[in-house]
């Protein structure tokens, strides 16, 4: 299947800023392809996109995805009424270098998004508006889930509104004695009106994880980025890259593969088989035809 490659220039605010080089692809990849990638972006360590100090990584590499439960009477990609109100939506980022070994709440299934240089002509642009390097415990905070706890008002606003600006800092702030790390940890600011400090934000919260306690926490050590939620009902327009599944999840990934199929006219995501990372090996994703749900002869 050939690919064509559109690199488009878009605007920027200084002149020393370089261009942001979006590369969107008018076809689907095929789901062999897409396996390729996902590795690929995994093993792809970079601290910003091309050599630009106002594009964060995840805007080329690792992965966002989003750990879902079983579908009950809703669309798994449509946002929850709580993610409507907050006005974010609660994704975690993989990759070699920020890796976790059990997905968020031990669910066994979800969805990976494109990132924004490399989604599909046609769908949504994502904005991600902070991260961080452990479960945030969004809920409990101001919205969109970025700032101050309920239980910690004061220092556990957003990062650089209390100077943290480092890896360093940032864990000698959150894992204090007593208290609960997951409210009182601030947020690394990684939306757009941080121009160049944006990539460095988002770097030192990826930082910040291998930088962890040994041992601390002691569960729900996945990271938390919070993405602008999307409006519901746009199945066609949104950059799912793949349904993915570990363990025993395959029968819901295939569900989800088959209702996306059916509520997008017939657009087809593939779904992987990822394999999570232990202390002696990296994440692995592998397509397998005998996992599809959608007819195999429709599958890329």
């Amino acid at each position: 299947m050939r690919i064509w490659i559109v690199a488009l220039a878009l605007l920027f605010s200084a002149c020393s800023t370089p261009p942001m080089e979006v590369t969107q692809v008018p076809q689907m990849p095929s789901g062999v392809g897409v396996a390729a990638e996902l590795q690929k972006r995994y093993d792809e360590t970079i601290r910003m996109c091309n050599g630009a100090s106002s594009q964060p990584a995840f805007l080329c590499s690792g992965l966002m995805l989003r750990a879902t439960d079983t579908p009950n009477g809703f669309h798994v990609w449509d946002p929850s009424p709580g993610a409507i109100e907050l006005g974010g939506m609660s994704f975690s980022y993989l990759r070699k270098d920020a890796s976790f070994r059990h997905m968020p709440w031990d669910r066994n299934n979800g969805y990976i998004i494109y990132p924004v240089l490399k989604r599909p002509v046609g769908t949504v642009q994502t904005m991600v508006l902070c991260v961080f390097p452990i479960d945030g415990a969004t809920w409990g905070r101001d919205k969109p889930g970025c700032g101050a706890s309920d239980v910690y008002p004061v220092v556990s606003k957003r990062c650089q509104s209390q100077n943290i600006t480092t890896a360093e800092q940032w864990v000698a702030h959150t894992f204090t004695h007593n208290v609960d790390y997951f409210r009182y940890q601030c947020s690394f600011d990684v939306r757009d009106e941080m121009n160049e400090l944006a990539a460095d934000s988002f770097y030192q919260a990826i930082r910040a994880i291998a930088l962890k306690p040994v041992g601390r926490p002691g569960f729900n050590e996945f990271s938390e980025l919070i993405i602008k939620t999307w409006p519901k009902g746009i199945p066609a327009q949104l950059p799912i890259e793949a349904f993915f599944y570990v363990d025993s999840g395959l029968a819901v990934a295939r569900y989800n593969q088959r209702d996306f199929y059916n509520e997008s006219k017939g657009k087809i995501v593939p779904i992987i088989k990822l394999t999570m990372p232990t202390s002696t090996q990296n994440a692995r994703f592998e397509l397998r035809q005998e996992d599809q749900d959608v007819a195999q002869s429709r599958l890329p």
